[in-house]
């Protein structure tokens, strides 16, 4: 069985963007993907994935660290029915108040140049809103 991330590997240039949308929060960049054994690596602009899935179970492990806070995000998750791999995970609620979140990173796979990532939140009803969306492009494509 080929390893769902494998489809990551390589260098991509990305345009990201907040939900709602807002000028000032679109970022762009370069994102390296490389595999070390059972291990993705996706270094980017100012951060750092580490990912593996393992083949017995098809879950997804990982972490990802942003240099500029001092937060180490740890992730579980699985590609589920929708074929996206779906990473949860728990935070500082963005609102500011002191809480925890519950946050659901959002990896899909729309063809082999080309990919996307949406940043979700669960609400306080429950829904997952989602607050940022990224459009990855392979470079040389």
């Amino acid at each position: 069985m080929t390893d769902w991330l494998d489809q990551m590997v390589g260098e991509w240039t990305y345009e990201g963007r907040s939900v709602p949308e807002d000028a000032d929060q679109v970022r762009m960049g370069v994102e390296r993907i490389t595999r070390q054994d059972a291990w993705i690596t996706i270094d980017g602009d100012g951060y750092r994935f580490q990912l593996a899935m393992d083949p017995a179970t098809g879950r997804v492990t990982g972490d990802f660290v942003h240099w500029e806070h001092p937060l180490l995000w740890t992730y579980d998750g699985a590609v589920e029915a929708d074929g996206r791999l779906h990473l949860r995970s728990r935070g500082p609620d963005m609102q500011g108040e002191g809480s925890e979140a519950e946050y659901d990173d959002v990896f899909e796979i729309l063809s082999p140049n080309e990919r996307r990532s949406v940043g979700r939140i669960r609400a306080a009803d429950g829904t997952w809103q989602d607050f940022s969306r990224t459009t990855y492009r392979r470079k040389g494509a």
